[in-house]
């Protein structure tokens, strides 16, 4: 035949060995993405270890900066807790210094106040004196006008009636014995006239004198009451003004008590943190304690040890040798361990959430803050152990032995 060229189909040959190239390539293109993934995986796990190993340095650094920066609170707020004590006694001492001088000024002030009585009372009895003698003075005096009115009522009859001489009597007379009593009745009328007149003046004398008396008394006594008073009124000024001395170094002492109050409650919230912070620390190192443990004592060291905190019984049963331990092995780890509960009565064991006869009731047990990150084979170094399993009794210790 004429025209075109014929295609003609390849030969099986031909065809298998494109299709092995072909598979070839495919498994070579797969080769290469497997290596690649392989290579970036172990890249991104590369970076993830580093991240890690980063963020666990940072912790421990965190960690660590937490409890130095705690440690270094608690040691300032102690420092300016010592300079407020300090404060308060040396108030306390300008107190007692003040009482003294308070103490002293009283006594005068009382001595006073007697003297002051008694002069008020004999200063009451001269002018009740001086009363009485001016009213009799006065009923003299009235006296000695009537008394001058019937001389000179007598005297004017005298005058315009003259009594009768001797001659008269003699002649009126009716015997000897008429005469003698009518002479006797004239003598007896003069002499009484004459002695009344005397007695008034003479008693109005007398009762003026008095009377001058009692006033220059009553004028020393006055004087006297007056400079007493005085007195005590510059005692009783004095001793009010030590009084108000006194009480602003009270005021003063008592705002100091207030800020040792609240310094030592913010200690305490500060040993608080430090005691979780610690455990935590002491959780997350795991390590145990290889050191010499040596005698169990009460001694603290610094912020290290076992601090009972305010209210709490540790002197019943065990509870003694339980915060020996527990204070021993405080120093030992560098822990600040706070005992918020020792023994307890059966009664407040109850209200508190406990049992009428668990180990606080026989002086057996500790709540301590603070330990929750001890292992269990470093409590028993220090003989000790955690009896109740769970986070929520992580605190609660006993010595090593005793009955759950």
């Amino acid at each position: 035949m004429s025209g075109s060229p014929l295609h003609r189909a390849p030969a099986p040959a031909s065809r298998r060995a494109r299709a092995r190239s072909s598979r070839a390539r495919r498994a070579l293109r797969a080769r290469l993405l497997v290596r690649e993934s392989v290579r970036a995986h172990a890249g991104l796990l590369a970076a993830l270890v580093l991240v890690l190993a980063a963020a666990a340095a940072i912790a421990t650094v965190a960690f660590g900066a937490s409890s130095g920066s705690l440690e270094s609170k608690i040691s300032a707020s102690q420092d300016k807790e010592g300079e407020v004590r300090s404060g308060i006694g040396a108030d306390s001492h300008q107190i007692a210094g003040f009482q003294g001088n308070i103490d002293d000024l009283q006594t005068r002030l009382s001595a006073l106040e007697t003297s002051l009585t008694a002069e008020r009372n004999l200063l009451a009895s001269i002018r009740s004196q001086l009363s009485v003698a001016r009213t009799r003075l006065a009923g003299l005096q009235v006296q000695l006008v009537h008394d001058r009115k019937v001389l000179v009522e007598q005297l004017i009859a005298s005058y315009e009636a003259p009594p009768p001489d001797i001659a008269t009597v003699i002649l009126q007379a009716h015997g000897f014995a008429d005469l003698i009593e009518r002479f006797d009745d004239l003598k007896a009328i003069s002499r009484e006239n004459a002695s009344a007149t005397t007695n008034v003046l003479a008693t109005q004398k007398a009762v003026t004198a008095e009377a001058a008396h009692l006033t220059v008394l009553e004028s020393t006594h006055s004087r006297e009451t007056r400079a007493v008073q005085v007195q005590r009124d510059e005692v009783a000024e004095l001793h009010l003004a030590v009084v108000k001395r006194q009480l602003q170094f009270v005021r003063a002492r008592d705002a100091k008590s207030s800020e040792l109050e609240e310094l030592q409650s913010h200690k305490h919230s500060l040993e608080h943190e430090l005691a979780h912070v610690q455990a935590a620390e002491l959780e997350a190192s795991g390590v145990t304690y290889a050191g010499p443990i040596g005698e169990f004592n009460g001694t603290t060291e610094g912020e290290y040890g076992f601090f009972p905190a305010a209210g709490t019984n540790y002197s019943v049963g065990e509870e003694p040798t339980l915060a020996e331990h527990l204070n021993t092995m405080g120093k030992a780890l560098h822990l600040h361990l706070i005992g918020i509960s020792g023994y307890r009565s059966p009664e407040h064991s109850v209200e508190v959430g406990g049992f009428a006869n668990d180990p606080h009731t026989r002086g057996e047990a500790s709540d301590t803050p603070g330990v929750e990150g001890v292992p269990e084979s470093t409590l028993a170094q220090f003989g000790l152990i955690r009896p109740f399993p769970g986070a929520a009794e992580a605190d609660h210790i006993q010595l090593l032995g005793s009955k759950y």
